[in-house]
C-alpha cells in the first residue's frame, strides 16, 4: 500500500510541475490500487498493475477530455483593468503600427487604433486590450 501511495505523491509532485493533466489520473489510479492493496493485501502485484494501467487509462481517456472542456477551453476574462486610462508614450507609432511602449513601468506592445500618428511625448489612453497587447489612441 506504500508503495502505491508513494507513486500518488510522485505522480501529483510531476502534475505540479508539468500541469499537463495526465500524471493526475495515474495518481488517482495509484491511490485506488492503493486502497485496493489495503482491502486485499494478498492481492498479486500483476493484477495490481493492471488495475492501476486501466484506471490510469481510463481516467487519462475520460477525464482529461472534460476537464479540457471545463477548465482549459473556458475563455479568460478580457483584460480591462486598464481601460480608459491615459499615459504618456516615449517613441513614435505609426497608425495601425505596433510598438513597444513602457505602461506602468513595464514595457507593453501597443497597437496604434488611431487615425493619427503617435509622436513620443504624446498622452494616449487604452482603448481596449487583446490578450497581452494593449490597443492605444492619441488623445486630442
Amino acid at each position: 500500500m506504500w508503495m502505491w501511495l508513494a507513486v500518488a505523491a510522485i505522480l501529483l509532485a510531476g502534475e505540479l510541475i508539468t500541469t499537463s493533466f495526465v500524471l493526475l489520473f495515474f495518481a488517482f489510479a495509484a491511490v485506488v490500487t492503493a486502497v485496493l492493496n489495503l482491502i486485499r493485501p494478498d492481492l498479486p502485484l500483476a493484477v495490481q498493475l493492471i488495475v492501476f494501467g486501466v484506471l490510469g487509462l481510463l481516467g487519462l481517456a475520460l477525464g482529461r477530455k472534460w476537464i479540457k472542456a471545463k477548465v482549459l477551453t473556458k475563455g479568460a476574462p478580457a483584460f480591462q483593468a486598464d481601460f480608459n486610462s491615459e499615459f504618456i508614450v516615449d517613441r513614435d507609432i505609426a497608425p495601425g503600427a505596433e510598438g513597444a511602449v513602457l505602461y506602468q513601468g513595464t514595457p507593453w506592445t501597443a497597437l496604434n487604433e488611431g487615425a493619427s500618428p503617435i509622436k513620443a511625448g504624446d498622452r494616449v489612453k487604452v482603448v481596449r486590450t487583446s490578450g497581452i497587447k494593449i490597443m492605444i489612441a492619441k488623445v486630442n
